[in-house]
């Protein structure tokens, strides 16, 4: 129900947007018309009044009275224009009253009757309203005073207000229908954007209240715990290498130390430096990884290429071992994923296969299963106790804590190989038997034919 409701109030609120907009579109529209139309008029009687206005000085050059007649150039020039100028000419009578005389074409000026006479502003205001009629919003008129002359150059908006009215008339048509898609728009973008709350609210609501509940309780707790005992582990891994510098630090700054016994102690520091740099590596690459910022390809890549190439990296590692290292014939394989980081997984699985067998065999094998391709490394050496199948790619987790430290172990290999597979869209699954020996399958996609 509250899906729906915010759907409704969602698309009401897209539609309304749309339809301000649009509604302002076009009354912007509208009057960028009306107001180019309004310059182009102007613009078209400031040329008249132009011209005749330099055509004016003839007429008071020649005149020597107000009823003079009109030069014909001015008369030609106002006959040419079609009635659309009026000029009036004021002056003075004895009795200091002014008078409003009308200039046309060819003829002598003719005074203004019922024009009001107490002022020149007052017959221009009745002129005006004489030209314009009762439809002043249809006419345009300019007036330009010339010392005794007022010159009036009248236009009409005719000309414009058709195809403005028809422009308008298109507007009002199609807004609506402007509107009207703009809503069903609307109406899907909102359901397609509110389509996975959908999906989410209806899993949700499929789980139980308290189910949920409890499970991200249960969540927040196990992180907790995690990050709890992480932190202590990380320490005491990070402790134990800094104990043992300051040890033989001091150690050998004794006084009498022969200098074959520093030598030892550098040594044995260097190699515990060796040690703790290849820890705070692993734990940079946990934490990028975890944090989604470890860069892995996404491509097709020849997985037995890889295998034979770790193989023979085994071999090397086994030289010291009664160890037979081999791997089971199989034809050429394509995953995709991270040739890189794939190798990286099966050598920490191989190391720990090689680590922990004494002697026997350390077997490579590819196998499919659907469309997802892997890679099993199969020991006969020391079994893992079923306790401690869980816990095996926990970070710092260790069989044998002491054995593991000597072996060269930091407890990250696991964690980092299980991390990498998933960052690759694989995993990796253990099999163990006591007396048998381990298996660990590094499963990745395959190659979609």
């Amino acid at each position: 129900m509250s899906e729906r409701r915010l759907s409704e109030v969602l698309t009401r609120r897209f539609s309304r947007v749309a339809w301000t907009a649009l509604a302002g579109y076009a009354v912007v529209v509208i009057l960028l018309f009306t107001t180019a139309a309004e310059m182009a008029l102007r613009r078209s009687l400031d040329h008249s009044a132009d011209v005749i206005q330099s055509l004016l000085g003839a007429y008071r050059d020649s005149t020597s009275g107000p009823g003079s007649v009109m030069p014909s150039a001015l008369a030609d020039q106002l006959v040419a224009m079609g009635g659309q100028v009026v000029i009036t000419r004021t002056t003075t009578n004895a009795g200091g009253m002014p008078q409003v005389y009308y200039l046309s074409p060819g003829m002598p000026a003719r005074r203004l009757e019922g024009v009001p006479e107490s002022s020149p502003e007052q017959a221009r205001a009745a002129l005006v309203s004489a030209i314009t009629e009762r439809a002043r919003w249809r006419y345009r008129v300019l007036h330009r005073t010339m010392g005794e002359f007022d010159l009036y150059v009248v236009a009409s908006r005719d000309a414009y207000l058709v195809p403005l009215g028809v422009l308008m008339g298109v507007a009002a048509l199609l807004l609506p229908l402007a509107a009207l898609a703009s809503a069903r728009g609307a109406r899907q973008a909102v359901a397609d954007a509110l389509q996975p709350l959908e999906r989410v609210t209806s899993e949700t609501r499929a789980i139980g209240p308290s189910e949920s509940i409890n499970r991200m309780l249960e969540r927040v707790d196990r992180a907790h715990r995690a990050l709890q005992s992480f932190t202590a582990d990380a320490s005491h891994e990070l402790r134990t290498p800094l104990t043992h510098l300051r040890a033989q630090v001091q150690w050998a700054s004794d006084e009498g130390r022969t200098e074959a016994e520093t030598r030892d102690a550098l040594v044995a520091m260097e190699r515990e430096l060796d040690r703790t740099t290849k820890l705070v590596e692993e734990l940079l690459l946990i934490a990028r990884g975890e944090n989604r910022q470890l860069a892995l390809a996404h491509a097709p890549f020849d997985l037995s290429a890889v295998v034979d190439e770790v193989r023979e990296i085994t071999e090397a590692m086994a030289l010291d071992k009664s160890l037979v290292v081999r791997a089971d014939p199989s034809p050429p394989v394509e995953a995709v994923g991270d040739a890189d980081r794939t190798r990286h997984i099966l050598l920490n699985l191989a190391s720990n296969a090689v680590r922990y067998t004494s002697q026997g065999t350390v077997t490579f094998a590819i196998v499919r299963n659907g469309t997802e391709v892997g890679v099993s490394v199969r020991d006969t050496g020391t079994s893992i106790a079923p306790e401690h199948v869980d816990k095996i790619f926990d970070r710092f987790f260790r069989i044998d804590q002491s054995r593991s430290r000597e072996l060269g172990g930091t407890g990250l290999g696991l964690a980092i190989a299980r991390l990498l597979a998933e960052l690759q869209g694989g995993r990796i699954e253990v099999d163990s038997t006591v007396g048998v020996g381990s298996t660990f399958t590094l499963w990745l996609p395959g190659v979609v034919s």
